[in-house]
């Protein structure tokens, strides 16, 4: 069959009405209705078109099972709309979820697959004297990894649940050839479970282990680090409870020691690090990452900058300082919470940053989840591994961080500023119209800006900001030490101010790119949209649509999402 003859049956087959069904279908090209499926995102709208006729079923159901999630709670839910227990008659949703991937066949379409939530487990007491693991959590883990087995395509995996992941799901795990992305929490409460030595995966690419505690849970992933060798993205969080107790029971020899007994280096491309609590120990953990490809560094509460002991961390002040026989570093993005000199020079010995964000403290908190995930939080949280904070430094520290801002702004825009478009400084830093003016002229590039800002800076700013013609996100952010800025603006909010002003002078085209706009605090954020013409006492002018919006709306924009201590 020629290739003209191909291409007609494919255009003329389509879905026609039936005579013998009731219902019919508008004509279109088979491969049109696929293309229409293929922009559905909601599992809601995927499951009734599956339910529309065998054509749409066979169509729709490899994207429906493409990425599948399953929330467990500890708890009973009930219908809001008719008051009966969710799952009644049968389990759970949760348990209902991982029986239809295990006993139908559909789990040959899942990409995606993550568990999450709360599993609550009986009798902890009595099989933690006798050294057993709930009989629950056993068969859990033995059902996740038979669904894992039956998932020809599987691509990503993350286990978010409150136990820990049983060796028979890694040992699953580890027979997956197409498995690149992982991602492991583990729980905060101690109860007696074996210690696993994880196997290694060598499709993996993407390795995230959050939680990590070693009086909790030992499991050791050197073999895992060492025999996968396409990993490229790297995240390790540990729980803040040994950095908040001075504990030294975290050693570097403990995950990277084989790596370096094998003198292998980790060929990274991005690496973030989170609570690293330990002393740097440069005998046995010596050059164990190749530099050379590294392209995005975070370092989220660890040691590095001021009011830390230089001893205890994985990055120690000196390796802040470039070694004479190191290229220069090819970074992209840099994501930090601690200030320090050392990290000042540091970032005046290479170029070529484009993403800069300087953490600040976390005045307010961004939970901003449902009902039942608040819920869930709102539990009494376990001692054994508290929430992740960034403690509140002292007034002496305080006016050392605020010292360091012209070296900072200087180090950033002498270096970086040609090729940076995302920069996110201190709150506690306020910027003057001589910082602004240098920022705006040495970084004409800059598509998102947060910086700290007085009432006073306005008039300058609104003269200064225009050059930014890439500019598409602005936060002015509010001091931790002084609420005046941001009480000003809430103040200008409640008599509808920034609507009207906003709108007035962004209409101009120097403007037109700016989108979102944060005024002191994540409660006045406001988004910009088109220019409209409006009438005012016969006298007709231009402004943009200006509306706020919550803090959810901008979650997922950089400036916004990287200010936060996750990783």
């Amino acid at each position: 069959m020629d290739d003209s003859r191909m291409m007609g049956h494919m255009f003329d087959r389509n879905v026609s009405s039936n005579k013998h069904e009731s219902a019919s279908v508008f004509p279109l090209p088979l491969n049109l209705i696929a293309l229409i499926i293929s922009y559905l995102d909601q599992s809601s709208d995927l499951a009734r078109m599956c339910r529309t006729c065998r054509v749409f079923h066979y169509m729709t159901l490899p994207q429906l099972y493409a990425n599948v999630s399953l929330r467990s709670y500890d708890y009973i839910r009930y219908s809001e709309r008719d008051g009966r227990p969710q799952g009644c008659g049968m389990a759970s949703p949760f348990s209902m979820g991982l029986n239809g991937l295990v006993s139908r066949n559909v789990a040959g379409y899942v990409k995606s697959f993550e568990v999450c939530g709360e599993w609550k487990e009986y009798e902890l007491q009595e099989h933690a004297r006798v050294g057993r693991v709930p009989d629950g959590s056993m068969m859990l883990s033995c059902l996740v990894r038979v669904a894992v087995e039956k998932m020809a395509v599987l691509d990503s995996f993350s286990w978010q649940l409150s136990t820990k992941m049983l060796p028979t799901v890694w040992q699953g795990l580890a027979q997956k050839s197409t498995l690149t992305k992982l991602t492991v929490k583990f729980p905060s409460n101690r109860h007696p479970r074996p210690i696993t030595v994880v196997p290694p995966i060598p499709s993996l690419q993407y390795l995230k282990i959050t939680d990590i505690d070693p009086l909790c849970y030992a499991d050791d992933i050197s073999s895992l680090l060492l025999g996968s060798k396409n990993i490229r993205d790297l995240k390790l969080h540990w729980s803040p409870r040994m950095r908040e107790a001075r504990e030294p029971s975290v050693h570097q020899a403990t995950y990277f020691g084989k790596v370096a007994a094998a003198h292998y280096q980790i060929p990274i491309r991005t690496i973030a690090i989170a609570n690293l609590y330990t002393h740097h120990d440069h005998s046995s953990c010596h050059d164990i990452f190749d530099n050379s490809g590294l392209q995005e560094v975070s370092f989220i509460n660890s040691t590095g900058g001021l009011g830390d002991d230089g001893s205890n961390g994985f990055m120690d002040e000196p390796n802040w300082r470039k070694p004479q026989n190191q290229t220069q570093p090819k970074l992209k993005m840099l994501r930090f919470d601690k200030v320090s000199r050392q990290q000042c020079e540091f970032l005046s010995n290479f170029t070529g940053l484009e993403r800069i964000y300087i953490i600040g403290p976390q005045i307010t908190s961004k939970t901003h989840g449902s009902r039942d995930q608040q819920r869930s939080n709102s539990n009494t949280p376990l001692p054994h591994s508290p929430p992740s904070t960034s403690s509140s430094p002292s007034i002496t520290e305080s006016s050392n961080i605020v010292a360091l801002k012209d070296d900072y702004i200087e180090a950033i825009t002498k270096n970086h500023g040609s090729t940076l478009r995302h920069l996110l400084l201190l709150p506690q830093w306020r910027l003057t119209d001589d910082d602004v003016a240098v920022i705006v002229r040495q970084c004409p590039n800059l598509e998102q800006l947060g910086i700290g800002a007085e009432f006073g800076n306005f008039k300058n700013l609104r003269l200064l900001v225009p050059f930014l013609s890439k500019l598409n996100a602005l936060r002015l952010l509010g001091s931790p030490d002084d609420a005046t800025f941001a009480n000003k603006m809430r103040e200008l909010d409640e008599q509808g101010m920034h609507e009207e002003k906003i709108g007035e002078e962004t209409v101009n085209r120097e403007w037109s790119k700016l989108r979102w706009m944060e005024l002191g605090g994540d409660d006045l954020i406001f988004e910009i949209g088109r220019r409209e013409f409006h009438e005012r006492e016969g006298k007709g002018f231009w402004k943009r649509r200006v509306k706020k919006r919550p803090w959810e709306d901008v979650k997922d924009i950089d400036i916004w999402a990287m200010d936060s201590l996750e990783i």
